[in-house]
């Protein structure tokens, strides 16, 4: 019942301002490192009924991650992206959104990060009669950012490897803000703690 209300009072006004499909979302989760972007992704797809799909789990999936003979030294450049050219992020992209569970909308993160890739995933979503991408974007200083990274007490949370990992970030918010600048864009303070941001995701949305 409760999703019933959050599609119908919250994604209803949104959706219909960007001529999407209520029965089939598509949201592009934006945040730096640190800003709870995965909590908050688990959320919306707890919520709503459909998967978050990473760009760096589907990287890491894919280099065989975990598996013996695996190399942890890639780590940072999966995690930032950065071993996927188009051609491989959209292939990645295109056999994860062939899985049923990607049929009625899905929530993305880390994708689309270049031109060829946002042309990709608008010819996808036309093929696939699903909505025009809502942006939510975690808000948060690099200050705040480099201190919850340093806290979280990660072996590859060095300064070097935080200061590239917001380096990326930047350049893709960058590039999704301007890419789709006559979608809706949704902003959320996530300074607070993650039950107070959640609830404000709620609400920006359903506004």
């Amino acid at each position: 019942m409760w999703l019933r209300i959050f599609r119908t009072l919250i994604l209803a006004p949104l959706l219909a301002t960007a001529g999407g499909n209520i029965e089939k979302p598509v949201i592009l989760l934006l945040g730096p490192p640190g800003s709870g972007k995965t909590t908050q992704a688990k959320n919306l797809s707890r919520k709503l009924g459909i998967p978050s799909i990473t760009m760096a789990e589907l990287l890491k999936q894919s280099a065989g991650w975990g598996k013996a003979g695996s190399k942890k030294t890639l780590r940072a450049q999966i995690e930032s992206g950065e071993l996927a050219n188009d051609e491989a992020a959209n292939q990645l992209i295109r056999t994860r959104l062939l899985q049923n569970d990607a049929q009625r909308g899905f929530i993305l993160d880390g994708y689309p990060s270049t031109t060829g890739q946002a042309e990709h995933l608008a010819a996808t979503l036309k093929e696939r009669g699903l909505s025009t991408p809502i942006i939510v974007s975690l808000e948060i200083t690099d200050a705040v950012a480099m201190e919850r990274m340093r806290r979280r007490g990660r072996a590859d949370d060095q300064p070097a490897i935080m200061e590239r990992r917001l380096s990326d970030y930047r350049r893709e918010s960058e590039f999704i803000l301007g890419h789709y600048s006559g979608s809706r864009v949704v902003k959320v303070d996530a300074t607070p703690i993650q039950a107070e941001v959640w609830r404000s995701i709620e609400t920006a949305l359903g506004q």
